[in-house]
């Protein structure tokens, strides 16, 4: 029984680091790429090395993740939020909402990398329960359905664990959008606003209610846009 001990948390322990995480990382490069080019991209989020300089020095400036000139790219959380904004002499400057969202093929991955997690531990119990049914310690049909449990058991139980590393670390999550390509418009002209900037500016004002509200109407809308897919 000590073997099997072994065995599950060594195949456990194998996957608790996450499949996203390891693959893809918690941090993503946030790419723009404008016309003209040489626009100014600054963004509303502190950097991580700024809030801890001013929490050891509150007069010390703040500085802000951003590049001095298109084409450009700097490192971002998978899990950020923010407004970026892209500004040139000559055009207007334009705001740009960034979010978050579930990556599907790194959730297909998480899935398909318990499933043979769960292929793995059932050989090695498999091989264990054959040894001790061989020995007269337990029937063959107590075998073969301890190395089914242990199969099932493991993969539900490491998938939900792998995913929850990777959500924890932000490596499910894709920024939207990425990359960005912007055609600024000039000075003086008219142009479509970002609806997703006065969302997330909303997002950080709001109280307790105002979110629950605001993520009971997003999965009414989610569930809407389910239906119609399903539909056409």
């Amino acid at each position: 029984m000590k073997r099997l001990k072994y065995i599950f948390l060594i195949i456990i322990s194998i996957d608790l680091a996450g499949c996203a995480t390891v693959a893809r990382g918690s941090n993503v490069d946030m790419v723009i790429d404008t016309q003209p080019a040489g626009a100014v991209v600054t963004t509303d989020l502190e950097t991580k090395q700024s809030r801890k300089l001013r929490k050891e020095n509150p007069d010390s400036p703040a500085s802000y993740y951003g590049c001095p000139a298109t084409p450009c790219e700097f490192e971002m959380s998978r899990k950020a939020e923010f407004i970026m904004t892209i500004a040139t002499p000559g055009y207007e400057a334009v705001e740009i909402g960034v979010d978050h969202s579930r990556h599907k093929e790194s959730m297909n991955a998480n899935l398909a990398g318990s499933a043979g997690v769960g292929v793995a531990t059932a050989a090695g119990v498999g091989a264990l329960g054959a040894s001790l049914a061989s020995a007269g310690y337990i029937t063959t049909s107590a075998a073969v359905a301890g190395t089914a449990i242990a199969a099932a058991t493991v993969a539900g139980g490491v998938g939900l664990l792998s995913i929850g590393v990777d959500s924890a670390t932000g490596a499910l999550m894709n920024l939207n959008p990425n990359p960005v390509f912007l055609v600024l418009p000039p000075k003086g002209k008219d142009f479509e606003k970002d609806p997703k900037v006065a969302l997330i500016r909303r997002k950080r004002t709001e109280t307790p209610e105002e979110k629950r509200a605001r993520k009971l109407e997003e999965k009414r809308l989610k569930k809407l846009e389910k239906s119609k897919k399903e539909k056409s």
